[in-house]
């Protein structure tokens, strides 16, 4: 008889050893018990960083400025940022009606950006941020391959005033990886650069290989 599957079943603060069955054709049946992230959440890794100054958007694709940076301070070999979702919010459109572009790319591993003081970050589980990420608006940065990752628009209730409150999400489930050194970098792209941009990222911190 062959040994029994043994795996090692969570109750509480406590690990209790227990055995898994499989089906008539010794095939083991897995399904999901929580939600997508809400594991990773549990850990304790899962965070969000946002802008609170908005910066014009561009009217070109972005190259060398990054309108918001996310760089990742920890040491070499150390975690990775998972980006989950990508956001842009249109604080103020000179338009009446007008579309927008969610931009981004991830750098090599670069110097530190300044800190900025104007940002938020937040856990996903409620805990108040210690780790090494460095957010900053208005920076300088390398070329390393732009891409637009959301669509939005921004449509007034009234023609008479300036308009806001367009939003767009970029939801990614940790297809774009910030390694340790590296950078996250947004910007916008409108249709004239009085429409300004506040914008932000969310990510797991988790230590993987990068190969």
């Amino acid at each position: 008889m062959a040994d029994a599957l043994q795996i090692a079943r969570r109750l509480g603060n406590t690990v209790a050893q227990t055995t898994a069955a499989g089906n008539e054709l010794a095939e083991q049946i897995v399904a999901q018990g929580l939600p997508p992230y809400a594991e990773m959440t549990r850990k304790g890794n899962g965070w969000q960083v946002m802008s609170v100054a908005a910066v014009a958007g561009l009217v070109v694709r972005p190259s060398g400025t990054a309108a918001f940076e996310i760089w990742n301070g920890n040491n070499t070999g150390g975690r990775s940022l998972i980006v989950t979702r990508m956001f842009w919010f249109n604080l103020v459109a000179a338009q009446v009606a007008q579309g927008f572009t969610g931009w981004a790319q991830v750098t090599a591993a670069k110097a530190a950006p300044a800190a900025g003081a104007n940002v938020i970050v937040r856990g996903n589980s409620g805990k108040a941020y210690s780790g090494s990420v460095i957010a900053a608006l208005g920076t300088t940065v390398t070329d390393s391959g732009w891409f637009p990752w959301a669509v939005g628009s921004t449509k007034a209730i009234e023609a008479t005033v300036t308009p806001n409150g367009g939003a767009v999400t970029g939801d990614l489930a940790g297809f774009l990886i910030v390694p340790p050194q590296c950078s996250l970098c947004l910007h916008a792209v409108a249709q004239t650069t009085a429409s300004t941009f506040t914008q932000g990222a969310g990510w797991y911190e988790e230590q993987i290989t990068i190969e």
